[in-house]
């Protein structure tokens, strides 16, 4: 049995814990609890884990694997120069699709119904949130993060400590710097260097 330790007391968080509490469970493993610099915030949605103390405190033990539960990269970045890369695990949810000829790096979160296709490359300590996609030849850079629902499509390249929003997508062949930043449903067509931000303007009231 592995025990796993959630890094991060928020939303991710307990979203990873819903999402694969039932397989770890069929695995003969489990959530121990969580780290978070917070007091106790799982606590103020009843959530019923357990803060195991606050991330600077945390001293790696041998017998625990951790996961990255915290969704900006800047944030992930900082956690692993803390905590060190070699106690964190990647991990896939069932539901997702994963070709044989991936590569996924160390500390990668693969969330429910994500799809990588042929050739694709996600990098250490990304996030691939749910119904998310890479598309064939597609690299992901490390400490990057996906939300949900979003498409690269074939051949595109997305630079390391990115953050693309719900919805957005990014057209065959196009690729984004690092530390770039794309809003939610804004539809990238052409390459740009790095700390760019893009996006579409809100809705708007007729």
């Amino acid at each position: 049995m592995v025990d796993y330790i959630l890094v991060g007391g928020g939303a991710f968080a307990r979203e990873l814990h819903d999402w694969f509490t039932p397989s770890l469970t069929e695995a003969g493993s489990r959530f121990l609890g969580y780290l978070d610099d917070g007091d106790e915030p799982m606590r103020a949605y009843g959530h019923a884990l357990p803060q195991l103390g606050h991330i600077a405190d945390y001293r790696p033990d041998p017998a625990h694997r951790l996961v990255m539960a915290i969704g900006s990269p800047a944030g992930k970045q900082k956690i692993v120069d803390q905590l060190g890369a070699e106690h964190f695990s990647t991990l896939i949810h069932p539901t997702a699709w994963v070709s044989r000829s991936a590569r996924i790096g160390r500390g990668a979160i693969i969330a429910v119904f994500a799809d990588i296709s042929a050739n694709a490359i996600v990098g250490d300590f990304t996030t691939v949130n749910g119904y998310s996609s890479l598309g064939h030849d597609a690299e992901l850079g490390a400490f990057a993060t996906l939300s949900g629902y979003v498409d690269l499509t074939g051949g595109t390249k997305v630079g390391m400590s990115s953050f693309l929003g719900s919805g957005s997508r990014v057209l065959p062949h196009v690729s984004l710097g690092e530390r770039c930043t794309v809003g939610a449903g804004a539809v990238v067509v052409r390459s740009t260097g790095d700390d760019v931000t893009l996006y579409v303007p809100p809705a708007r009231r007729l």
